[in-house]
């Protein structure tokens, strides 16, 4: 009984071997080339980025000039002014229908926040402070490019 076990493992191996040894066709299939003319190179673009809704035209009733700078310290990191920033803020349309719903702005700061992965550490920005009576929120601007770029939600306790 034994050289029967023996037999078959013997066989085995050597069906595992040979379907390991068998000759492979590696030959090319012939392809049909496709002219340059149909197939434009391609070009690396980022990603476009997805715009806010914003309006054009200042408020006519809200003093720009008077914004307050609510960050402790000085405004260095502030590429432009206060008025510049919270003019760019109320062009959003969302700042716009919070401040025109009987928000109030606070002010000018420096807001900072974390920033999602892969990123890593704070991403920091100018914003302008709207409050009222259920939330305070940020809306961070980029001063180049004249953009909310984000906002940043407080959820005010009942």
């Amino acid at each position: 009984m034994r050289e029967i076990w023996c037999a078959l493992l013997i066989v085995g191996v050597m069906a595992s071997v040979a379907g390991c040894t068998t000759p492979v066709d590696n030959t090319t299939l012939e392809t049909t080339p496709v002219p340059q003319t149909e197939m434009p190179a391609l070009k690396e673009t980022p990603a476009p980025l997805t715009l806010r809704p914003a309006v054009s035209a200042d408020l006519p009733d809200f003093d720009y000039a008077n914004v307050l700078v609510i960050s402790p310290g000085g405004t260095d990191w502030m590429e432009t002014n206060a008025s510049h920033v919270a003019r760019v803020a109320l062009r959003d349309r969302a700042a716009r229908e919070m401040y025109l719903g009987g928000g109030e702005v606070e002010g000018v700061f420096l807001s900072c926040h974390s920033t999602p992965f892969p990123s890593s550490g704070r991403g920091c920005a100018p914003a302008l402070r709207i409050t009222n009576k259920t939330a305070s929120v940020d809306f961070l601007v980029d001063e180049g490019e004249g953009r909310v770029v984000t906002t940043v939600t407080e959820i005010r306790g009942a």
